[in-house]
């Protein structure tokens, strides 16, 4: 059963995964997920992957700190390439969260198949956060804007969620979430208010093998589910609450594979 008390946030306790010393271990966490989106009517298998690790992050540039000084953020960067009859489809999306508070830092999100590219930018500019927009679709072209308050990128949402307070709580949360935008259309940049709610735990029998999971819903204003989210019920490392089954819009699913901490840019 799901229960819908209201929390005001989603940093998660001093001794969970977000602070644990693995993440300094100069290496970043690999998942590899059985996958499965819809193109053009039809779903498609593949291979998607998630790479996550701490970093220091220049607060002027939005890039990766090239000393030891900086933001502390989680880049978490999902590589996806869908095939379909013609061509593959390419997505390639990464986030910066800042650990201290998990607050949207920046996001950017490039598409590509053989039709043409997209690239979608969010970046954080002191108070507010700034977007922009390139996609090659009839009726789209290029803009930009701002968004005020607190807001968090549903394609953050996969990090963001694992193991905040709310969660073991039994609670729930409201979030302001800018919609997925890892898409080759325009996708709208008005964040919806959407309230998190948290479910018990069970078994699930994955491609990795049986694993203790708990389930956290995305619930949209008018009351349907947005995305459904599965962590693993073990903040302890190596997986620290890592998501280990995923459901959400155009049919993406995700379903954990393997899971694995390596110096991936390394051969």
């Amino acid at each position: 059963m799901f229960l819908a008390l209201l929390v005001s946030t989603l940093i998660a306790p001093a001794d969970s995964w977000r602070t644990d010393r693995t993440w300094y271990d100069g290496l970043a966490e690999k998942c590899v997920y059985e996958a499965t989106r819809t193109i053009y009517g039809v779903e498609r298998r593949y291979e998607a992957i998630a790479y996550t690790n701490k970093e220091l992050v220049d607060p002027e540039r939005g890039v990766k700190s090239d000393g030891n000084e900086g933001i502390e953020a989680f880049k978490h960067h999902w590589s996806e390439r869908v095939p379909t009859e013609r061509y593959d489809y390419d997505f390639s999306t990464m986030s910066y969260t800042r650990v201290a508070d998990l607050a949207a830092w920046k996001l950017t999100v490039s598409t590509q198949e053989d039709c043409g590219s997209s690239f979608k930018e969010v970046w954080r500019d002191d108070s507010k956060l700034r977007w922009s927009e390139s996609v090659y679709f009839p009726g789209a072209g290029r803009r930009e804007g701002k968004l005020f308050g607190d807001t968090n990128f549903f394609d953050a949402l996969t990090l963001v969620l694992r193991g905040p307070d709310f969660a073991r709580s039994g609670g729930g949360v409201e979030l302001s979430v800018l919609p997925m935008q890892k898409d080759t259309h325009a996708v709208s940049f008005e964040p919806v208010r959407c309230t998190v709610v948290a479910g018990e735990t069970s078994e699930l029998d994955l491609p990795i093998g049986k694993v203790r999971a708990r389930e956290v819903k995305l619930v949209k204003p008018d009351g349907s589910v947005e995305a459904r989210y599965w962590f693993a019920d073990d903040a302890t490392p190596p997986m620290l609450n890592a998501l280990v089954r995923f459901e959400g819009p155009q049919g993406i699913t995700y379903r954990l594979k393997s899971h694995e901490r390596l110096a991936y840019w390394k051969r």
